[in-house]
């Protein structure tokens, strides 16, 4: 896509999208549980009569001489990949806004540059997601397609930051493979699960116990997004008076 109608063409359609997303694997004590799959497929079945969980996503699209680095086809296959993934599990994501991103981030090659990233991605109750041509694993240089990066250390104006990057090269399994790390998955071993690296074939996704396990990190990022948004919005109204 290129050129100033196919952008506007992007915003327009994207923002419209309704995107499902699910749970993740049962821990105690800090250790793993072997479901109980009698009651994991009852709490299913009431997770499917519920409610469902709406996150909202900021899509944030690079920009390569003055052009976004993806197509709008690309972000619907991302969008429909993960919907057909997701949707089993009670929880939905709606693409609430589409940013086109200055020039110098379509590739990301440093952690200096993935905490620059979080400038971009305020604890606004968003999930805020880069498209971006190129990343790297921070260590090796070693060629990665996606990530999720959350700040934890003490500096003020970082904290509650955490966002998802997929390049424009991922298969279009890789946002739900970054969304379930967002909501507390680890990585998989069996090549028929999203969460493996070594996934195989269209028709890979989560399992039952990840899909619980994400519900209740969806409830998680919900909340902790809106703890530090309103300690924000305190802090800013004290300095107003």
């Amino acid at each position: 896509m290129r050129g100033r109608a196919a952008s506007t063409t992007l915003g327009l359609l994207i923002g419209a999208l309704m995107w499902l997303v699910a749970p993740a694997a049962a821990r105690a004590g800090g250790g793993r549980q072997v479901p109980d799959l009698r009651r994991d497929t009852a709490r299913l079945a009431e997770h499917r009569g519920a409610a469902q969980l709406r996150l909202k996503v900021t899509l944030h699209v690079a920009t390569a001489e003055g052009d976004p680095v993806m197509s709008r086809a690309a972000a619907q296959a991302w969008v429909h990949r993960a919907n057909e993934a997701l949707a089993p599990f009670g929880l939905s994501v709606e693409v609430v806004s589409v940013v086109r991103m200055p020039a110098g981030w379509s590739e990301v090659t440093r952690w200096q540059a993935r905490r620059a990233l979080a400038d971009y991605a305020p604890p606004d109750g968003t999930i805020h997601v880069f498209a971006i041509d190129s990343l790297d694993d921070g260590r090796r240089a070693r060629k990665i397609r996606g990530l999720h990066w959350r700040y934890r250390g003490l500096t003020r104006s970082l904290r509650g930051r955490e966002y998802l990057v997929v390049t424009t090269a991922a298969p279009s399994t890789t946002l739900a493979h970054e969304i379930g790390h967002m909501l507390g998955l680890r990585h998989a071993t069996r090549t028929d699960n999203i969460m493996c690296s070594c996934r195989r074939s269209y028709g890979v996704g989560f399992n039952g116990a990840q899909g619980l396990a994400m519900r209740e990190g969806a409830r998680r990022f919900l909340a902790r997004q809106g703890a530090v948004g309103y300690a924000a919005l305190r802090s800013r109204d004290r300095t107003r008076r």
